[in-house]
């Protein structure tokens, strides 16, 4: 469902505590309640300012608007910053596990081999990413799905593509726990994301094809 201001910071699906030993409690509890609930309280302090707060969380995320640059750049960031953290907190699982059978992870080996080789490329991915970014798996309604990254706190071209799965690559959500080892880190992303919640974005992705 599209969100409009005011945004509100979106309660965690789970304690600070329920990713251990995974993620500690001060790393979670920083990531969420310092830099993404900063980047609520930035967006609608931009929003009101440069009187943006009849558009929704994408437009604002995505649209050019007529700002001086650094006005423009520091609006995109605080919307990306919101949309993307609340993808990338409700697409996790605070139970570890393995990938179920279902419509998603059926295309995904279809794509890409397997569900190993999925995780590598995903690697892959995370390890290109020079400083800050996220890794994202999207969807192009029915003409398949395919691996993409940003830079900062961009977002992907929502108007055509539908995010299935996000992941962080901004220091504060593994140094602590995984220091410079990318690829243990998204290992441990990989244990816990939530395939139910990934599948449901992934029908919606594909409307009316989803159906039968």
């Amino acid at each position: 469902m599209e969100q409009y201001f005011p945004f509100q910071t979106s309660q965690l699906p789970y304690s600070y505590v329920a990713l251990m030993p995974h993620c500690d409690a001060n790393t979670l509890y920083y990531h969420h309640d310092k830099y993404y609930a900063d980047a609520v309280y930035e967006l609608n302090h931009l929003a009101v300012r440069h009187r943006l707060t009849d558009r929704s969380l994408s437009q604002l995320a995505t649209e050019d608007f007529n700002l001086p640059t650094a006005q423009l750049n520091r609006l995109k960031n605080a919307a990306g910053a919101v949309y993307n953290h609340q993808m990338y907190f409700d697409g996790i699982n605070c139970q570890a596990g393995t990938p179920p059978i279902n419509r998603l992870t059926e295309i995904i080996t279809t794509t890409y081999g397997s569900m190993s080789q999925f995780r590598q490329l995903l690697t892959e991915a995370a390890e290109s990413i020079i400083g800050s970014g996220w890794v994202w798996l999207v969807a192009e309604g029915s003409n398949g799905i395919h691996i993409a990254t940003t830079i900062n706190n961009e977002v992907v071209p929502l108007a055509s593509v539908t995010p299935i799965l996000i992941l962080d690559l901004w220091e504060h959500s593994y140094l602590t726990m995984d220091h410079f080892n990318k690829a243990g880190y998204v290992d441990t992303w990989f244990s816990l994301i939530n395939w139910n919640t990934a599948e449901d974005r992934y029908l919606s992705a594909l409307g009316p094809v989803a159906v039968g």
